[in-house]
């Protein structure tokens, strides 16, 4: 629900500027005429106006209808105003402006500075001090202010909401007193005090406590120019009992960045979180140095704090981020304190891809460690309305405590009261427990208090008497039943310090008002009342895309199946885990560009911690040329830890048979060659790649790489035939030759009888011997 209230400079949210009357300069009277003279002279200007222009309007609509079709829409709304404006005023309401951005800045605007005493009792004095904002161009020449009070206490929260949000036209409240003012020039403030005895008041002795309205009408010549409207509180009798309210703001942002360095030759390179964003984020005139400085001092406001941003700060080399850190720490010990995922990741994002959220352990800069008195099972979405399909991924994922902002789970139609700020979502993954958070006391508690209001946003001093007013109607619906409340600031809450202590000491100071704890809170039991669902399912505006929150969690997984094969996998997954966080930051949801840029940087950096334990390149192509034999490839590990492989070859054809898988240990920064068994089937090219798996499970942990096997199984048959033909041919050259000595002439000589050689049959004669008879 929007307010448009006074606000703390200038407000104008149903006012407008003062136009003079283009008739006052025909008869119109001096500034010292009497004013009943004025009024007199002006009603009969109206009624001659009136006379006039009547039967003009009725006859250009009869003779000229193509002209008045002409008429364009600015010229329609124009003429609208006209019409709805009081007639002889020329001033323009605020429903009928076409022009209301620019009117906005020229309008007469009523501002509370203060209202005493908070509650109003029998024989005190109400005084309440209003400043008057001259916005138009033209002099108020006998301004005044007129205090009015209703009697009647306002009974309900819409009750409350229709007389706050009533526009200046509408009925106020009745006169108490009137203040005449000196002239206001254009630009000019001034301030008018007015002081009441209670007994005053018209309220009757025994009037029922509660809030009642109050005005701050300011006119000139007659003709009302705006109307401040709040409330303030008659305790004659008995409060009720008091309404516990909780309070609770989120202490996160900005969007980290993240940075990528080249490795060594052979090593690959590093992704890590650039925490560079917090020195800005956290100095003393931006919002996390407000909002820390505000709050640090008021334990009654619950923080929800993203470690990432506390662990950036206290490791930052900037004395001011180091400050913030201490003033941060120091400011935990007496309040409920919520961890946050690290970097703050966007439930939303995660729900949409059906992915539970990252571990609340995952690593912080620079080595720091969770305070382990911090409660993790909290989620504090970004959307006003949240959907039942982030609440289950917020159960699944370890947190089954969400905050529900805006009009999620509001009460159904048929429940007459404000119940407790706690209910129970149930989902298919459990029941999760809802934070419900109210949306009227937040949302003016949140402009009250903010750094940087609006012109039409509540000072200070007017949500205070709002919050207070808002709070007694709760109170006086159930008066002896206790409700508890939850306030959950936005997270761009910038508060203003000043402006929340006002409201919260004026939370103090009221008995019917009790500041609890969310402890406190979460240890009441769940009010049985019927609420409106919450949606299933839907994508807010900003959310990471599917098809990048898809590609960071495919690299999460990557990641995780890499790190089996190290002999530790915690410091391999904690070590690349942040930067797949990050880009999924909700601080991101306005920067989309830089988004994406860094969903790519996180999804080249996995990829990097992959190549940790790479296969060698090889320069040249294999040659094969048996049936079968052993490949082998190297296996590099650059981690500072050992690793167990499986070396798998892909061949890309039949030509080639892988036999088996090899796996062994590679020590930290060492090189190991595995053989590969294969066997040839045929002759040909082969493109084989390779893959590195894990043991036992088979997981690819590893990029491929790949090389050419020259695969020539024959080679092997015509070398067997062509070396069995050589032996061949030796063995018969062999015989042959053997053959050859055994028939040459110089054997047959040796073997052969010479003249003179005795024969087989007798011994050699003797020379000079006869051999036969004489005779």
């Amino acid at each position: 629900m929007s307010f448009h209230f006074p606000g703390g400079a200038r407000r104008a949210s149903t006012r407008r500027p003062a136009a003079r009357d283009p008739l006052s300069s025909q008869g119109a009277p001096a500034h010292g005429t009497p004013r009943s003279s004025t009024n007199a002279t002006r009603r009969a200007a109206r009624s001659r106006t009136r006379a006039l222009l009547t039967p003009l309007f009725v006859l250009g609509l009869a003779v000229l209808p193509s002209a008045a079709a002409a008429v364009t829409p600015t010229a329609l709304s124009a003429a609208g105003d006209v019409r709805t404006a009081p007639l002889g005023t020329g001033r323009v309401t605020a429903d009928t402006d076409p022009t209301a951005s620019s009117a906005e800045a020229a309008a007469v605007s009523t501002t509370l500075v203060s209202m005493s005493p908070t509650t109003v009792g029998p024989g005190d004095t109400l005084t309440v001090v209003a400043r008057i904002h001259n916005g138009t161009q033209d002099t108020l020449e006998s301004p005044r202010a007129t205090l009015g009070v209703n009697w009647r206490a306002v009974g309900t929260r819409s009750a409350l909401d229709a007389w706050a949000e009533a526009p200046t036209s509408q009925q106020v409240a009745g006169r108490m007193t009137v203040e005449n003012l000196d002239p206001l020039a254009p630009g000019q403030d001034t301030t008018v005090t007015f002081s009441v005895a209670a007994d005053d008041l018209n309220l009757a002795p025994g009037s029922v406590w509660g809030p009642r309205p109050l005005s701050v009408t300011v006119e000139d010549g007659g003709e009302r120019l705006d109307v401040l409207r709040t409330f303030f509180l008659w305790g004659e009798s008995p409060a009720p009992l008091p309404v516990k309210v909780s309070l609770i703001a989120p202490v996160t942002g900005p969007a980290l960045g993240l940075s990528a360095t080249t490795g060594d030759a052979g090593a690959p390179g590093t992704t890590s979180v650039d925490v560079h964003a917090v020195d800005e984020a956290v100095d003393a005139d931006r919002r996390l140095g407000r909002l820390v400085s505000a709050t640090a001092d008021v334990p009654d406001i619950a923080w929800a704090i993203d470690p990432a941003v506390l662990a950036a700060a206290e490791t930052s080399t900037v004395p001011a981020s180091q400050a913030w850190a201490t003033l941060v720490r120091e400011g935990t010990a007496a309040r409920t304190v919520f961890g946050l995922r690290p970097y703050d990741p966007d439930p939303a994002a995660y729900a949409q891809v059906g992915a539970t959220l990252p571990a609340t352990t995952t690593a912080l800069p620079g080595g720091v460690s969770l305070d382990p008195a911090w409660r993790t099972d909290l989620t504090y979405p970004s959307d006003d309305l949240l959907d039942q399909r982030t609440v289950r991924t917020s159960v699944q994922s370890g947190s089954p405590l969400v905050v529900v902002r805006g009009d999620g789970l509001a009460p159904e139609s048929s429940v007459n009261h404000t119940p407790t700020g706690l209910a129970t979502v149930a989902t298919d993954a459990g029941p999760a427990t809802a934070l419900v958070a109210d949306p009227q006391l937040t949302e003016v508690f949140t402009k009250a208090t903010s750094f940087d209001r609006d012109a039409d946003d509540l000072s200070a001093a007017d949500a205070t008497q709002r919050l207070l007013a808002d709070l007694a109607v709760v109170a006086s619906e159930r008066p002896t039943e206790a409700r508890h409340l939850v306030v959950a600031l936005p997270r761009s809450w910038d508060p203003d310090a000043a402006a929340l202590s006002a409201v919260l000491g004026a939370f103090h100071g009221a008995s019917w008002v009790d500041v609890a704890s969310i402890d406190d809170l979460l240890s009441s039991p769940v009010p049985d009342v019927a609420r409106t669902s919450l949606p299933g399912a839907g994508v807010t505006e900003g959310t990471l895309p599917a098809a990048e929150m898809n590609a960071l969690e495919r690299a999460r997984t990557e990641v995780a199946d890499f790190a089996t094969i190290a002999a530790d996998p915690a410091p391999v997954v904690q070590g690349a885990e942040p930067a797949l966080v990050v880009p999924s930051a909700i601080a991101y949801r306005s920067l989309p560009d830089e988004r994406t840029e860094a969903v790519d940087t996180a999804v080249e950096g996995a990829a990097m911690v992959r190549s940790s334990v790479s296969v060698v390149p090889r320069g040249l192509d294999v040659m094969l040329i048996n049936t079968s034999g052993n490949l082998p490839v190297r296996v590099r590990n650059t981690l500072d830890q050992p690793v167990t492989v499986q070396v798998a070859l892909r061949p890309d054809n039949g030509l080639l048979k892988v036999v088996s898988f090899p796996a062994g240990p590679v020590p930290a920064g060492a090189e190991v060659d595995f053989k590969v068994p294969v066997r040839a089937i045929g002759s040909g090219d082969v493109s084989v790649s390779v893959e590195l798996l894990s043991v036992p499970a088979g997981t690819v942990v590893s990029p491929p790489s790949e090389f050419v096997v020259q695969v020539r199984a024959e080679w092997e048959n015509t070398g067997t035939a062509i070396f069995a033909g050589l032996v061949a041919l030796l063995m018969i050259g062999g015989i042959w030759r053997t053959i050859r000595r055994g028939r040459s002439p110089r054997r047959v000589a040796e073997l052969t009888p010479a003249t003179g050689v005795p024969g087989a049959q007798g011994g050699a004669t003797p020379s000079g011997r006869s051999t036969g008879h004489d005779g």
